[in-house]
């Protein structure tokens, strides 16, 4: 009789043991297919893969999952003392954890269960690299898809701007000649309005030029600093009509670099009359230098109306612009982007809607 009970308690708790490890394989293969798929955001993954985590454990709807990762958080962290850690190892560098716990102090926690959470963190710290590789690569194929796009465009507008120049600059001598002879108003009138738009339209070829790197370039040793403070006056009667406060960072620490000074002059304009157009009337422009290790960095910043997530991802195609009809060409920033890559430089842009936008530009030095 006593064997036999004893058996039956062997049998029972075998039973309990086998549907422990049935729940705690269910949960890792679960895991599993969540890591597979890469179709949503890392923070949404982890949230999917916090819930799952609880269904492997002997008490889930008093279980506690954290999951740290750099400065990423999910869930609570762990108040009590019964817990239970793995760390989330990404390119042999530890970078975050994963802390399970028990809201009731009550419930301890099997051995079993230490080396589940260890697996699941092996599982997670794969699945992070693996994701952050891949967007990693999503962004390098962006940026070479651009580059193929910007390259055949540019070599489209030089050539076009080579055809448009000639007849340009004809109709432009004419009507200058024209001017100097005709008497009758109505016929001045006309002619300067031929002139202003074929001065108009140059300036867009010229700009297409610049585009296209087309332009000739005069690259001389020069000081990033004094070349702003240089031209940045040229700007005061915009910055003054709106009462804009200028504000200046510049690093007196950083040498003289191989620049175009008037590409450059022309990559200030730009950006700092697109701050002036996105500030509200007593808004602030921050203009920034800084030494960095191989780089000397720009930062054109404003608090401004900021720019769209949309616009964003178009704001340094040719033609692409948010201003009405007949305001704006498109090509300042296309400009500007081919300027920068002239000079073996980079730009990028941080903005929020409302709040403001950051300029980032950085140039090697020499």
């Amino acid at each position: 009789m006593i064997e036999s009970q004893h058996l039956e308690k062997r049998v029972k708790y075998l039973e309990s043991l086998l549907v422990e490890r049935i729940k705690e394989l269910k949960c890792l293969f679960e895991i599993s297919k969540i890591c597979q798929k890469y179709d949503d955001r890392l923070i949404d993954k982890l949230q999917q893969l916090a819930t799952e985590i609880k269904n492997g454990f002997k008490f889930p709807e008093h279980l506690v999952v954290y999951i740290q990762l750099n400065a990423l958080e999910i869930g609570t962290s762990p108040q009590g003392k019964k817990s239970l850690e793995t760390d989330l190892v990404i390119d042999n560098q530890e970078c975050g954890k994963i802390i399970v716990s028990y809201s009731n102090q009550d419930f301890d926690f099997l051995s079993e269960e230490n080396d589940l959470l260890h697996q699941i963190g092996l599982e997670v710290s794969a699945f992070i690299e693996r994701y952050t590789q891949r967007e990693k690569d999503k962004k390098i194929e962006e940026v070479l898809r651009g580059n193929d796009r910007l390259n055949i465009l540019s070599e489209l507008t030089a050539g076009i701007a080579h055809e448009l120049n000639t007849p340009l600059g004809s109709i432009l001598g004419y009507s200058e000649i024209l001017l100097k002879s005709e008497k009758e108003n109505h016929k001045k009138k006309d002619l300067q309005k031929i002139i202003s738009a074929t001065k108009n339209a140059r300036e867009i070829v010229k700009r297409l030029m610049y585009f296209s790197c087309e332009m000739p370039q005069q690259f001389a040793h020069l000081n990033m600093n004094e070349l702003i403070s240089d031209n940045i006056g040229f700007l005061n009667r915009q910055l003054q009509e709106k009462n804009i406060i200028l504000k200046f960072d510049l690093d007196n620490s950083i040498p003289s670099t191989r620049l175009d000074a008037v590409q450059f002059s022309q990559v200030l304009f730009n950006l700092v009359l697109n701050a002036i157009n996105a500030v509200p009337k007593n808004g602030t422009i921050t203009i920034q230098t800084k030494l960095l290790k191989d780089n000397i960095q720009l930062e054109i910043s404003d608090n401004g109306i900021g720019i769209s997530k949309a616009n964003q991802l178009n704001i340094f195609k040719p033609f692409f612009t948010t201003k009405p009809t007949g305001e704006g060409t498109g090509l300042g920033l296309s400009v500007v982007h081919g300027i920068i890559k002239a000079h073996n430089g980079t730009i990028s842009l941080v903005s929020e809607v409302g709040k403001g936008t950051t300029f980032t530009l950085q140039f090697p030095i020499n």
